[in-house]
C-alpha cells in the first residue's frame, strides 16, 4: 500500500508539474501573438504601457525554462546545472587573483545596505580600496587595473546611463539618436531577460554595452560566489540576446572593493565609476526636481576644468526625461558628450568584431561603430557561448584593458591600461550620495530608495519569464 501511494504521488506531482508546463508555454504563446516579433517591430512602439506590455521571444523563453539563468530579481548563485560556470569560477578561484584580507562586508535590508558599524569600524588606512567608504580607485593589489571615473579628452562630458534596458525607453533613444548622441549602457541582468528587445535596440542603436549586475545589490555584502554569479550571468545573458562579449562594468551604488574587483578582473571585465553624479534617480523617491537640475547644473559648471564620467539613469521615465530637458544646457557647457569608448578611446570594447571610433573620429561626425548588428536581423541565440578572458590574459589593443592613446590636447591613457583613473583619496572630487562623510545608515536609507526606484519598474512590467 505505501508503494502503491509513493507511485500515485510521482504521478499526480508529474501530471501536475506536465500542466503547469502547458499552462506556461499557453501563456507564452498569448504573449507572442498580442506583443512584438522582434527588436525593430519593438522600436516602432510608443506609449508606455504598449511599450512595457509583456511579450515573449521563443529562445529566451526555452533558455528561461531550461534553468539557464538565476531566478529574476533576486540575488544570483550559480545554477546548480551549470558546469561550465562551476569550471569558470573554479579556475578564478585558482588563479589566486583574489586578495584574501579582503572580508565580506556586513549588509543590512536584504544587502540593500551596508550596515553603520561596517563602516565606522572599517581601517581608516583604507586596505581594500573600499569606494563606498573612500572612494579609492587604485586598488592596493598589483594584480588588478585602477578603476575609470573620468575621461582621457579635454572639455568632455562621458556619457553614461545606469539600469536599462528600461521597457518604455523608445522616446527616449529616439532622442538620442536624433541627437546624434551614443552612451556608454550599463545594463541589469534581469532587464535584459525581460526585455530582449529593447537591450537589442542599445547595441544596434550604436551605443556599448557593460555589466550592471544580476540584480543591483551591495557587491561588497556578497558572498565570493555571489559576486561571480551576479557578473557572470548578466555577461551571459547580453552574449545571448545582443550577440557581443561585454567587458566593461560599473558596481550599484559604486560598492566596490579589491576583493570584489578582482572577481570582476577573472571574468575580464574592468572597473568603471564615475566623477560627477547627477543623483537624478532620487526624482521618483521624492526629491524635488530642482534639486536634480541644481545638480545637472553644478557639472554644467565644471566644464572648463574637468572632464568627468557622469552617472545618470535609464531608470523611469522622470529620470530620462531629465536628461533630455538638461541637454541643452550641458550641450553649450561642455564642447563634447561623448560614450566611454569615445571619451577613452576604447576602439574594441569586445573580443568580437565591432569597431567603435576613438575619441578623434567621434567628434569628427563618424560616431557609429562599424560591424555593428542591425535592428531587423538581430535575434537571441541560445547557441551563443560566453567565454570570458580575464583582464590580465587580454592582449588586444584598443579594449577597455589597453585603451588608445588620447587626444595631442588630452591626456593620454597609460600603456598599463590604467588611464588617467587616478585615486581619489580624499573623496573630494567625487560626488556621489555615499560620500566619506556619509553615516552608514542614511547611506543605506537612500540607496534603499534607490533600490525601490529601480525594483518597481521591474515588477510594474511584469515581464518574468520564469
Amino acid at each position: 500500500m505505501h508503494t502503491k501511494w509513493v507511485f500515485g504521488s510521482l504521478a499526480l506531482a508529474s501530471v501536475a508539474a506536465a500542466h503547469s508546463s502547458f499552462d506556461l508555454r499557453v501563456a507564452h504563446r498569448a504573449l507572442q501573438k498580442r506583443g512584438p516579433k522582434n527588436a525593430a517591430d519593438a522600436a516602432k512602439i510608443y506609449g508606455i504601457n504598449q511599450q512595457c506590455q509583456d511579450y515573449g521571444d521563443d529562445t529566451l523563453y526555452e533558455m528561461t525554462q531550461a534553468k539557464q539563468f538565476p531566478t529574476e530579481g533576486q540575488i544570483a548563485t550559480i545554477v546548480s546545472n551549470d558546469t561550465e560556470a562551476k569550471q569558470i569560477w573554479n579556475e578564478i578561484k585558482s588563479s589566486g587573483i583574489i586578495p584574501s584580507n579582503v572580508q565580506v562586508k556586513q549588509g543590512t535590508d536584504g544587502n540593500m545596505g551596508i550596515a553603520d558599524s561596517a563602516t565606522s569600524g572599517y581601517d581608516k588606512s583604507d586596505p581594500d580600496c573600499w569606494w563606498s567608504v573612500t572612494q579609492c580607485t587604485k586598488p592596493k593589489s598589483n594584480k588588478i587595473p585602477e578603476d575609470f571615473y573620468q575621461c582621457d579628452e579635454p572639455d568632455t562630458w562621458g556619457l553614461t546611463f545606469d539600469d536599462g534596458p528600461n521597457c518604455s525607453h523608445n522616446e527616449f533613444y529616439d532622442f538620442l539618436q536624433q541627437n546624434k548622441l551614443r552612451a556608454t549602457l550599463f545594463y541589469i541582468g534581469t532587464n535584459v531577460i525581460d526585455n530582449p528587445y529593447q537591450a537589442q535596440r542599445g547595441i544596434t542603436d550604436g551605443h556599448d554595452i557593460c555589466v550592471h549586475t544580476w540584480s543591483h545589490h551591495y557587491m561588497t555584502t556578497l558572498s565570493n560566489v555571489q559576486v561571480f554569479a551576479e557578473l557572470y550571468y548578466t555577461a551571459k545573458a547580453i552574449k545571448a540576446v545582443m550577440g557581443i562579449t561585454p567587458r566593461c562594468w560599473r558596481p550599484p551604488f559604486g560598492d566596490v572593493d579589491d576583493r570584489v574587483r578582482a572577481i570582476a578582473a577573472g571574468l575580464g571585465l574592468r572597473t568603471i565609476l564615475w566623477k560627477e553624479d547627477t543623483d537624478d534617480w532620487s526624482i521618483d523617491t521624492g526629491t524635488p526636481k530642482s534639486k536634480i537640475e541644481s545638480n545637472y547644473q553644478k557639472i554644467d559648471g565644471k566644464a572648463n576644468t574637468e572632464s568627468p564620467i557622469v552617472l545618470t539613469h535609464e531608470l523611469t521615465n522622470n529620470t530620462m526625461s531629465m536628461f533630455v530637458e538638461q541637454y541643452p544646457a550641458l550641450k553649450k557647457a561642455y564642447k563634447n558628450v561623448v560614450p566611454l569608448t569615445a571619451c577613452l578611446n576604447v576602439t574594441n570594447p569586445y573580443p568580437e568584431d565591432i569597431v567603435y571610433p576613438n575619441f578623434e573620429d567621434f567628434v569628427g561626425g563618424n560616431i557609429d561603430p562599424k560591424n555593428k548588428p542591425d535592428i531587423s536581423t538581430i535575434k537571441v541565440d541560445a547557441s551563443a557561448s560566453y567565454k570570458p578572458v580575464a583582464l590580465s590574459k587580454q592582449t588586444d589593443k584598443g579594449s577597455y584593458m589597453s585603451p588608445g592613446s588620447g587626444s595631442a590636447s588630452g591626456a593620454s591613457a597609460s600603456s598599463s591600461g590604467a588611464g588617467s583613473s587616478g585615486t581619489a583619496a580624499s573623496g573630494s572630487n567625487q560626488s556621489d550620495a555615499s560620500s566619506q562623510n556619509t553615516s552608514g545608515a542614511s547611506r543605506t536609507t537612500a540607496f534603499t530608495l534607490h533600490f525601490v526606484a529601480v525594483l518597481i519598474p521591474m515588477l510594474a512590467a511584469g515581464a518574468f519569464l520564469s
